[in-house]
């Protein structure tokens, strides 16, 4: 089983190193898939929608502003998709033999739930305004961050969205 290690940078100085199992990639998205542990599980219209021990397929776009977990329950029911807005992520070779490469992505704050039904939530605006508030992001990356964003809903609008490879990627490594 191929590694990868993913250093996560949140706003404004939190850095995680975490190792995830590479399940694919190719010039346009590298997937990985783990196990997820969040601080708080997600709710949306009344169903649980993200929480311990979910599965999540990561898709990271190369030169993309985003990136976006396929997200499924302990019976291993889509539940929908995470997307997060990020800083188009960094690729090096890895200093340490048990990865493959390492990929490190910086949390721009602002994030979308995709419903499978196609409805979309926002997620993380109080954390946002508090970055931009206390000066964590500039006002030109702020801007971005979120024209990034209202790119995303308009792509999910018109039926564009999510990208067809996250559509064809399940958790058992097959493609449809």
């Amino acid at each position: 089983m191929k590694q990868i290690e993913l250093i996560y940078k949140r706003l404004p100085e939190q850095v995680s190193f975490l190792q995830q199992e590479l399940i694919y990639e190719d010039e346009t998205a590298i997937v990985t898939r783990q196990r997820v542990k969040p601080s708080s599980p997600l709710i949306i219209d009344g169903v649980t929608a993200l929480d311990d021990n979910y599965t999540a397929l990561w898709f990271i776009f190369p030169g993309k502003w985003y990136d976006m977990g396929k997200v499924y329950n302990r019976k291993d029911k889509c539940t929908g998709y995470y997307c997060d807005i990020i800083l188009p992520m960094k690729r090096t070779i890895s200093k340490d033999k048990q990865f493959v490469f390492t990929v490190e992505i910086t949390d721009l704050c602002l994030d979308l739930w995709i419903c499978p039904d196609g409805s979309y939530h926002i997620l993380d605006e109080d954390e946002f305004e508090l970055a931009v508030k206390n000066g964590w992001m500039d006002n030109t990356l702020a801007q971005r961050a979120r024209q990034e964003l209202n790119n995303l809903i308009q792509l999910v609008k018109t039926g564009r969205f999510p990208p067809a490879i996250v559509e064809t990627m399940d958790i058992q490594k097959k493609t449809t």
